[in-house]
Protein backbone atom coordinates (compact mmCIF):
# COMPACT_ATOMS: atom_id res chain seq x y z
CA UNK A 1 0.00 0.00 0.00
CA UNK A 2 1.00 3.33 -0.75
CA UNK A 3 1.81 6.13 1.77
CA UNK A 4 1.37 9.31 2.12
CA UNK A 5 4.88 9.90 3.33
CA UNK A 6 6.49 8.38 0.08
CA UNK A 7 4.27 10.70 -2.11
CA UNK A 8 5.91 13.80 -0.31
CA UNK A 9 9.13 12.22 -0.70
CA UNK A 10 8.53 11.38 -4.18
CA UNK A 11 7.73 15.26 -4.95
CA UNK A 12 10.70 15.94 -3.24
CA UNK A 13 12.71 14.21 -5.38
CA UNK A 14 11.26 15.86 -8.45
CA UNK A 15 12.09 19.38 -6.61
CA UNK A 16 15.21 18.39 -6.51
CA UNK A 17 15.63 17.01 -9.52
CA UNK A 18 13.72 20.09 -11.33
CA UNK A 19 13.56 22.48 -9.14
CA UNK A 20 11.10 25.49 -10.03
CA UNK A 21 11.81 29.19 -10.20
CA UNK A 22 11.36 32.13 -7.93
CA UNK A 23 11.43 35.16 -9.60
CA UNK A 24 10.30 36.89 -6.56
CA UNK A 25 12.54 35.59 -4.18
CA UNK A 26 15.83 35.89 -6.86
CA UNK A 27 14.71 39.87 -5.93
CA UNK A 28 14.76 39.76 -2.83
CA UNK A 29 17.92 38.33 -2.06
CA UNK A 30 19.40 40.48 -4.53
CA UNK A 31 18.29 43.20 -2.84
CA UNK A 32 16.45 44.40 -5.74
CA UNK A 33 12.73 44.58 -4.05
CA UNK A 34 10.62 47.49 -4.56
CA UNK A 35 7.58 49.25 -3.00
CA UNK A 36 5.81 47.98 -6.53
CA UNK A 37 7.16 44.20 -6.05
CA UNK A 38 5.92 44.44 -2.41
CA UNK A 39 1.93 45.72 -3.88
CA UNK A 40 2.30 43.31 -6.47
CA UNK A 41 2.52 40.14 -4.01
CA UNK A 42 -0.43 41.85 -1.86
CA UNK A 43 -2.51 41.85 -4.84
CA UNK A 44 -1.90 38.35 -5.91
CA UNK A 45 -2.25 37.34 -2.32
CA UNK A 46 -5.65 39.01 -2.36
CA UNK A 47 -6.27 37.25 -5.60
CA UNK A 48 -5.58 34.13 -4.22
CA UNK A 49 -8.09 34.50 -1.44
CA UNK A 50 -10.46 34.67 -4.07
CA UNK A 51 -9.95 31.33 -5.15
CA UNK A 52 -9.11 29.62 -1.89
CA UNK A 53 -12.34 30.55 0.01
CA UNK A 54 -14.85 28.74 -2.40
CA UNK A 55 -12.43 26.08 -3.87
CA UNK A 56 -11.66 24.52 -0.03
CA UNK A 57 -15.77 25.33 0.19
CA UNK A 58 -16.39 23.12 -2.65
CA UNK A 59 -13.57 20.68 -1.56
CA UNK A 60 -15.89 20.16 2.13
CA UNK A 61 -18.71 20.14 -0.29
CA UNK A 62 -17.24 16.97 -1.74
CA UNK A 63 -15.37 14.84 1.36
CA UNK A 64 -17.68 16.22 4.31
CA UNK A 65 -16.10 13.78 6.51
CA UNK A 66 -13.50 13.28 9.11
CA UNK A 67 -10.26 13.77 8.87
CA UNK A 68 -11.05 15.39 5.43
CA UNK A 69 -13.51 17.96 6.77
CA UNK A 70 -11.40 19.45 9.42
CA UNK A 71 -8.51 19.84 6.96
CA UNK A 72 -10.81 22.04 4.13
CA UNK A 73 -12.38 23.72 7.13
CA UNK A 74 -9.25 24.80 8.49
CA UNK A 75 -7.41 25.73 4.89
CA UNK A 76 -10.82 28.47 5.00
CA UNK A 77 -10.25 29.51 8.11
CA UNK A 78 -6.45 30.66 7.56
CA UNK A 79 -7.78 31.98 4.48
CA UNK A 80 -10.63 33.89 5.91
CA UNK A 81 -8.73 35.39 8.75
CA UNK A 82 -6.05 36.46 6.73
CA UNK A 83 -8.00 39.06 4.57
CA UNK A 84 -8.12 41.80 7.27
CA UNK A 85 -4.57 41.37 7.82
CA UNK A 86 -3.95 41.93 4.32
CA UNK A 87 -5.97 44.91 4.01
CA UNK A 88 -3.95 46.61 6.61
CA UNK A 89 -0.57 45.19 4.28
CA UNK A 90 -2.31 46.90 1.50
CA UNK A 91 -3.49 50.09 3.29
CA UNK A 92 0.49 50.26 4.45
CA UNK A 93 1.68 50.11 1.01
CA UNK A 94 -0.57 52.71 -0.51
CA UNK A 95 -2.68 50.33 -2.39
CA UNK A 96 -6.25 50.98 -1.93
CA UNK A 97 -8.76 47.47 -2.00
CA UNK A 98 -10.36 48.39 -5.11
CA UNK A 99 -7.11 48.52 -6.96
CA UNK A 100 -6.20 45.27 -5.47
CA UNK A 101 -9.52 43.84 -6.44
CA UNK A 102 -8.62 45.00 -10.23
CA UNK A 103 -4.91 44.62 -10.65
CA UNK A 104 -5.08 41.57 -12.99
CA UNK A 105 -4.90 42.49 -16.31
CA UNK A 106 -6.55 39.83 -19.18
CA UNK A 107 -3.43 39.54 -20.89
CA UNK A 108 -1.24 38.58 -17.57
CA UNK A 109 -1.77 34.72 -17.92
CA UNK A 110 0.53 33.78 -14.75
CA UNK A 111 -1.44 35.80 -12.06
CA UNK A 112 -4.28 33.28 -13.84
CA UNK A 113 -2.41 29.80 -13.84
CA UNK A 114 -2.60 29.21 -9.87
CA UNK A 115 -5.94 30.01 -9.32
CA UNK A 116 -7.33 28.16 -12.11
CA UNK A 117 -5.36 25.03 -11.11
CA UNK A 118 -7.22 25.88 -7.88
CA UNK A 119 -10.50 25.88 -8.97
CA UNK A 120 -10.06 22.98 -10.96
CA UNK A 121 -8.45 20.53 -8.22
CA UNK A 122 -12.10 21.70 -5.82
CA UNK A 123 -14.42 20.30 -8.76
CA UNK A 124 -12.43 17.41 -10.35
CA UNK A 125 -10.17 16.39 -7.51
CA UNK A 126 -9.79 13.30 -5.41
CA UNK A 127 -9.53 13.54 -1.59
CA UNK A 128 -6.11 12.41 -1.84
CA UNK A 129 -5.22 15.03 -5.14
CA UNK A 130 -7.01 18.22 -3.23
CA UNK A 131 -4.74 17.32 0.33
CA UNK A 132 -1.35 16.45 -1.74
CA UNK A 133 -1.96 20.00 -3.51
CA UNK A 134 -2.85 21.37 -0.11
CA UNK A 135 0.45 19.94 1.77
CA UNK A 136 2.65 20.78 -0.50
CA UNK A 137 1.39 24.40 -1.44
CA UNK A 138 1.38 24.96 1.90
CA UNK A 139 4.91 22.74 2.26
CA UNK A 140 6.42 25.55 0.22
CA UNK A 141 4.31 29.03 0.20
CA UNK A 142 5.16 29.43 3.51
CA UNK A 143 8.92 28.91 3.56
CA UNK A 144 9.64 31.24 0.68
CA UNK A 145 7.51 33.99 2.15
CA UNK A 146 9.34 33.90 5.51
CA UNK A 147 12.60 33.59 3.55
CA UNK A 148 11.84 37.02 2.00
CA UNK A 149 11.23 38.92 4.80
CA UNK A 150 14.56 37.35 6.13
CA UNK A 151 16.00 38.66 2.98
CA UNK A 152 14.33 41.50 3.25
CA UNK A 153 15.99 42.38 6.80
CA UNK A 154 19.26 41.08 5.44
CA UNK A 155 19.29 43.83 2.45
CA UNK A 156 17.51 46.77 4.98
CA UNK A 157 14.83 47.16 2.33
CA UNK A 158 12.15 49.58 3.26
CA UNK A 159 9.21 47.53 4.18
CA UNK A 160 6.39 48.61 6.35
CA UNK A 161 6.17 46.04 9.48
CA UNK A 162 2.40 44.89 8.96
CA UNK A 163 3.88 43.49 5.40
CA UNK A 164 6.85 41.66 6.93
CA UNK A 165 4.41 40.22 10.23
CA UNK A 166 2.43 39.63 7.23
CA UNK A 167 4.52 37.18 5.24
CA UNK A 168 6.34 35.58 8.00
CA UNK A 169 3.65 33.90 9.73
CA UNK A 170 2.87 30.39 9.51
CA UNK A 171 -0.06 29.39 10.78
CA UNK A 172 -0.41 25.88 8.85
CA UNK A 173 1.78 23.64 10.61
CA UNK A 174 -0.89 21.45 12.94
CA UNK A 175 -2.87 21.76 9.04
CA UNK A 176 -0.06 20.01 7.62
CA UNK A 177 -0.23 17.51 9.06
CA UNK A 178 -3.59 16.82 8.87
CA UNK A 179 -3.50 17.18 5.42
CA UNK A 180 -0.89 13.37 5.22
CA UNK A 181 -3.52 12.20 7.54
CA UNK A 182 -5.90 13.26 5.22
CA UNK A 183 -4.10 11.90 1.93
CA UNK A 184 -3.28 8.82 3.83
CA UNK A 185 -6.71 7.68 4.43
CA UNK A 186 -8.19 8.79 0.44
CA UNK A 187 -5.21 6.12 -0.49
CA UNK A 188 -6.41 3.47 1.98
CA UNK A 189 -9.75 4.29 0.29
CA UNK A 190 -8.53 3.47 -3.31
CA UNK A 191 -7.56 7.28 -4.33
CA UNK A 192 -4.93 7.00 -7.54
CA UNK A 193 -1.87 7.82 -6.17
CA UNK A 194 -0.03 8.50 -9.62
CA UNK A 195 -2.85 11.61 -10.06
CA UNK A 196 -2.27 12.58 -6.60
CA UNK A 197 1.91 13.24 -7.26
CA UNK A 198 0.83 14.78 -10.67
CA UNK A 199 -1.72 17.31 -9.31
CA UNK A 200 1.02 17.90 -5.93
CA UNK A 201 3.58 19.09 -9.11
CA UNK A 202 1.79 20.50 -11.08
CA UNK A 203 0.14 22.64 -8.66
CA UNK A 204 3.60 23.27 -7.83
CA UNK A 205 4.48 24.56 -10.96
CA UNK A 206 1.89 27.16 -11.18
CA UNK A 207 2.96 28.48 -7.80
CA UNK A 208 5.84 29.49 -9.81
CA UNK A 209 4.29 31.29 -11.96
CA UNK A 210 2.15 33.19 -9.22
CA UNK A 211 6.16 34.31 -7.70
CA UNK A 212 6.84 35.31 -11.62
CA UNK A 213 3.59 37.41 -11.60
CA UNK A 214 4.44 39.03 -8.31
CA UNK A 215 8.10 39.43 -9.82
CA UNK A 216 6.98 41.91 -12.37
CA UNK A 217 6.34 45.54 -12.48
CA UNK A 218 5.40 46.98 -15.85
CA UNK A 219 5.64 50.79 -16.74
CA UNK A 220 7.30 53.16 -15.40
CA UNK A 221 10.50 52.43 -13.01
CA UNK A 222 8.86 51.89 -9.32
CA UNK A 223 10.70 53.89 -6.82
CA UNK A 224 13.54 52.05 -4.83
CA UNK A 225 12.68 50.98 -1.08
CA UNK A 226 16.51 49.59 -0.64
CA UNK A 227 17.68 51.06 2.02
CA UNK A 228 21.56 51.76 3.21
CA UNK A 229 23.43 48.87 4.09
CA UNK A 230 26.40 48.55 7.06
Amino acid sequence: MTTAAELVDELAVKRQQHPMANPFLDLARDGSLTREHMRRLVCVEAQLHHAELPGYGLMLSHFPHRPAAGLYLGLSQVAYEAGPRLNAVGEALGLPGEDRAKWMRPSDRKAYSFNGMLSWLAVQGSQAVTALAAYTDMHLYFPACKEIVAQIRKHRVDAPEEFTSYFESDPTEELRQLALTVVQDGLDNGDDPREAVFMARLLEEFTGELWASAAEVRGSAPESTRGSRA
